[in-house]
């Protein structure tokens, strides 16, 4: 499946500490709509695009670009899929204000429950929005991260459990849940990782693969992200190309990961060959790290002012 992941913005209610984009509850623009359509245009054209996931930061400070973007986007005939918090879910009817016009244009929606979004959204809300959801005959699903999953025996854990049970009490039902390990990049890199890291050793092997999408090969453009100020990228922050300057179909056309210095290191060497480059700009290799992603971001950290075309946007570092 080809996908297409939009930051329509890095503002958000929230300031998670495993949030891997860093986002922030600071004021941050949209994503431009034009920008958006024609990145679409040239994906559905030129990449068999099928999906079109409107992430943030937080989709819901913008309704009305989602509900546009939305209803344009399914137009073309391709499935999009909202990510948000549900923050907006403050009684019934503004939980309808804000779904409805998603669901009458077939989206689907995922909304954020853990333990890391509890002291910004109370959990109530999206209890609320996945019951209006229900109302509204309304495709929707659960994202809840965990320090480590499966076991889930860190408190965090164990209270994201307890918030999944009481929703389903809530609700009546079990709704469909991704869940998964936090990935120590962004935010959860510097607050989080320290506390999962001793004893793990330091992380061998290449990385090929985008961590948390199951078919985001670095080898293939299946999976792309565009953020508001115009990067492609697969994640992480690494930028392909800058699309305000160089046409998707060029970009497409030239895409070589091999002659990428960041891609191409990672799939010959992985993120510790990213780090013994940093260690010759000074950095000095820990005993251990929570996972690739954590020492692939410190890696990043210190190789910023080698790289700066590639290890943008600068959202992603501190």
């Amino acid at each position: 499946m080809s996908v297409l992941k939009i930051h329509l913005t890095y503002q958000c209610v929230a300031a998670c500490e495993h949030c891997r984009f860093r986002c922030t509850r600071h004021s941050s623009p949209a994503i431009d709509y034009d920008l958006v359509i024609d990145c679409v245009d040239a994906l559905k054209r030129l990449n068999h695009l099928e999906l079109v996931v409107l992430m943030g930061g937080e989709p819901g400070l913008f309704p009305e670009l989602t509900h546009r973007l939305t209803a344009a986007i399914t137009a073309m005939g391709l499935a999009v899929r909202v990510e948000t918090n549900a923050f907006w879910a403050t009684d019934d009817e503004a939980a309808r204000r804000f779904l409805e016009p998603l669901y009458v244009q077939a989206a689907s929606v995922m909304f954020s429950l853990d333990a890391w979004h509890e002291p910004f959204v109370p959990p109530e809300r999206v209890e609320r929005a996945a019951r209006i959801s229900e109302a509204l005959g309304g495709q929707y699903n659960l994202e809840m991260a965990y320090l480590d999953f499966p076991s889930c025996e860190h408190e965090r854990d164990k209270r994201s459990n307890a918030l999944l049970a009481d929703l389903e009490r809530q609700v009546g039902k079990s709704p469909r849940v991704y869940q998964g390990t936090v990935l120590f990049n962004g935010r959860a890199a510097e607050r989080l990782a320290q506390l999962v890291a001793p004893g793990r050793g330091i992380p061998t092997g290449v990385c090929d693969q985008v961590p948390w999408w199951y078919d985001g090969h670095l080898r293939t453009l299946d999976l792309l992200i565009l953020d508001p100020d115009g990067y492609l990228s697969k994640g992480c922050g690494i930028a392909i190309a800058d699309i305000r300057q160089t046409s998707v179909d060029a970009v497409l056309a030239s895409y070589d990961p091999t002659q990428h210095p960041i891609f191409s290191t990672l799939l010959e060497s992985g993120p510790l060959g990213l780090a013994r480059e940093a260690e010759a700009l000074g950095y000095v290799l820990k005993t251990d790290y929570a996972d690739k992603c954590h020492l692939c971001q410190e890696a990043r950290e210190v190789l910023l002012g080698k790289y700066p075309a590639y290890l943008v946007p600068e959202q992603h570092y501190r």
